[in-house]
């Protein structure tokens, strides 16, 4: 009798996509479990407070190949965006003020910002960035890992900040 492997499935509703995903799951029968983007571990979903897995229709299958590629590459699951004070500053050319990102797992997101201290913070300002009420919302232009690394190394003069 062959042992029973895991099924592999990434979450990918916009702006998400199969190759930069939101979330990583496998399922062995009727047992779920995802990818904590916290921790980076397995957690399974009855044992936690996200209780069932996403609806189907958000779910892409994926080889066991590629689902240990994407486990072994954490920034994939990772958005970065340069911060400028706002929108008119941007357009002028000015440089960012840093960095924010977002890790968005099944269990909760979380949004940070780079400080001037050198560590990661929580910020709000994804959220005011795309929320249409504030009234004076940051500017942020999404840029990629290694953008957000550079970035970094510019503006602070780090390396290794957006290791995770």
């Amino acid at each position: 009798m062959s042992e029973q492997q895991h099924e592999y499935f990434v979450k990918a509703s916009p702006p998400y996509t199969e190759e930069r995903p939101s979330s990583l799951w496998r399922r062995l029968g009727e047992e779920w479990e995802y990818l904590s983007l916290m921790d980076w571990e397995w957690h399974n979903v009855k044992d936690t407070t996200v209780k069932t897995p996403p609806a189907t229709e958000v779910l892409c299958s994926v080889t066991a190949e590629r689902a240990t590629e994407l486990e072994a590459d954490r920034q994939v699951f990772v958005r970065y965006w340069a911060r400028y004070t706002n929108e008119q500053y941007w357009r002028e050319g000015q440089s960012p003020t840093t960095v924010v990102r977002r890790r968005r797992s099944p269990e909760g997101k979380l949004d940070e910002v780079f400080r001037r201290n050198g560590s990661w913070g929580p910020t709000d300002a994804i959220f005011e960035f795309f929320d249409p009420r504030p009234s004076n919302p940051p500017y942020l232009v999404e840029i990629t890992a290694d953008d957000a690394e550079a970035l970094l190394q510019e503006l602070r003069g780090v390396t290794g900040a957006t290791d995770l």
